[in-house]
């Protein structure tokens, strides 16, 4: 695997303003090194929210070779495979939390840490300061989302804290919603001075407030099974604040000019079509819950590459190939070497021959004849990140709205939710994504679908979270987090006729519902190490697998 390219954003946290030849200001400033009278906090904000979505280094290991798996989106027909089985790499495992809450050149909690102290106290700023803080709760929902206990009120501040404290998740989600209530009542109006540097929305206070409760939203959602009345009540401030319930407020950053060299590019985008093309296939699982229902977003989702399988930067895509009938879907967690124990061909032996394996040239060669996400939308490097998006919070709030926790009419949002779903694809800038949108995604095609598969009270939670779980394909952080909370869809591993799992598995049989802390946290961190861990029954990460995040409970 290739080390990733330092992203051209985090330079930005090293720049300097420039100063005019013909005034020195302030002359008890360093020009030549990076100092407080010299940083553009501004920049170092921008690399900092860039950052926070995630690059390739850790959508490539967490994203990709183990939640898309465990997700069952997406089926690895290459190297990845293992992994989906359990097999333990500490560099994957913790790559997220290693890109922006490490001291590394990514650091985004440092680099949000830093601006959020800078203003905190400067009249002048506060509407940077509050976007500042929108930005951090959303970082450090994802980690604690993945980990449980870390880092929070002392992280990414050295000086300060050498040593950070690993803070309860209890009390990181009690103080998520708090930030985020009060960062959004402190925004004000117009226009922030950031303006362009504010990626999602140059500025707008207005979408950028429904942003905030938006995952204000999310985060009270999140404690369903823990602390309901705590979730009702946020829930229904968030609702009442404002949220993002058109896709034309959706949250999410356009990759324009982004090219598959650095960073600039969408980072599921690059895995797929440079980083490791023709190793990521359409899980059955998700396969069979989009024919079930003659879901239309079928071709925008996936395609067959009989060609160009494997060749870095093109996407080959036509549009006989994205058609619905053409969709074939792998079984997840099997290796595609015949010669393994675990080979995809001792298990499907009718259907996987060596021909099917072994001779690229064959037609029936499998990466001629399996689906993988269209190249023309995920796949497109220049396309969207989706951050939050009116899909994900009308859902949420037809399961709020379900559970009594806010007023309407849950089967109006859901109705919404899944059509928001569906129009989000109008935002993917290519010529075939667009032809193949206006022929399969049509109001007609739409309608269609929901008529078909009306909401169904008796079944709601369970058709609210696999839309959710549909929706949210490649923001398989946000899709793991989901499952986990509201057990849907019903997840189960299809390797039982793996007969020497502990071989391999080396976490265990079973979906992994915690990500373990990076092992140099030992020796970084040792006794806030010792201590987050006796928490969890633990004295070591080895056993980890069978431990859950607090809201995650049994």
């Amino acid at each position: 695997m290739k080390k990733y390219i330092k992203s051209a954003f985090a330079a930005l946290s090293l720049m300097t303003v420039a100063t005019g030849c013909g005034d020195f200001g302030d002359t008890n400033i360093d020009p030549e090194h990076l100092n407080g009278g010299n940083v553009n906090y501004q920049m170092v904000f921008t690399n900092a929210q860039h950052q926070a979505l995630g690059s390739d280094w850790d959508v490539w290991r967490n994203g990709m070779i183990y939640l898309s798996q465990w997700n069952q989106h997406i089926a690895a027909g290459g190297w990845w495979w293992s992994y989906g089985i359990n097999s333990f790499s500490d560099g994957y495992a913790s790559s997220y939390w290693g890109s922006v809450l490490g001291a590394g050149g990514r650091g985004a909690i440092r680099d949000i840490q830093m601006v959020i102290n800078q203003w905190k106290e400067d009249a002048a700023n506060q509407q940077n300061y509050n976007i500042a803080r929108i930005i951090r709760a959303y970082i450090f929902q994802r980690v604690t989302d993945l980990h449980g206990d870390i880092p929070y009120s002392e992280a990414g501040q050295p000086d300060l804290y050498p040593y950070p404290k690993y803070d309860k998740q209890e009390d990181i989600y009690t103080d998520l919603l708090k930030e985020l209530d009060e960062a959004q009542a402190g925004l004000g109006s117009g226009t922030a001075s950031l303006g362009a540097q504010e990626l999602f929305y140059n500025g707008d206070v207005t979408k950028i407030r429904k942003f905030a409760n938006s995952l204000m939203l999310r985060v009270a959602m999140r404690l369903s099974k823990v602390k309901p009345d705590l979730a009702k009540s946020y829930a229904a401030k968030a609702y009442q604040n404002g949220v993002i319930t058109e896709t034309a407020d959706n949250c999410l950053l356009m990759h324009t000019g982004g090219v598959t060299t650095n960073d600039s590019c969408e980072p599921y985008a690059k895995i797929i079509v440079h980083e490791d093309p023709g190793v990521a296939f359409i899980n059955t699982t998700f396969m069979e819950a989009l024919t079930s229902t003659n879901d239309p977003r079928i071709p925008l989702i996936m395609c067959v590459y009989p060609s160009d399988y494997e060749t870095k930067d093109v996407d080959p895509a036509i549009k006989a190939n994205s058609a619905p009938e053409k969709q074939k879907a792998l079984p997840g967690f099997y290796s595609m070497s015949p010669t393994s124990n675990y080979s995809i061909q001792k298990y499907f032996a009718a259907e996987f021959d060596d021909e099917v394996l072994l001779d690229k040239a064959s037609d029936k060669y499998y990466k001629k004849v399996y689906s993988q996400p269209n190249r023309s939308t995920y796949g497109d490097p220049t396309g969207p990140t989706f951050v939050c998006t009116a899909a994900q919070t009308n859902l949420l709030l037809a399961e709020a709205a379900y559970r009594g926790w806010i007023g309407g009419d849950a089967a109006t949002f859901y109705n919404k939710g899944v059509r928001c779903a569906m129009e989000q694809f109008k935002v993917y800038p290519s010529s075939n994504a667009q032809a193949l949108y206006s022929t399969y995604l049509n109001e007609e095609a739409i309608s269609k679908y929901l008529a078909e598969n009306p909401y169904q009270e008796a079944a709601a939670l369970k058709q609210i979270n696999t839309q959710y779980w549909i929706t949210c394909f490649f923001d398989e952080y946000e899709t793991y987090a989901n499952w986990r909370r509201s057990g849907y869809p019903e997840l189960q591993e299809k390797c039982s006729a793996h007969t020497n799992w502990s071989s391999i598995g080396n976490w265990g049989p079973g979906i992994v519902r915690r990500f373990p802390y990076p092992s140099d946290e030992v020796q970084k961190n040792h006794d806030n190490y010792v201590e987050a861990l006796g928490r969890l029954g633990l004295k070591s990460e080895s056993d980890f697998n069978d431990t859950r995040v607090w809201w995650d409970a049994k």
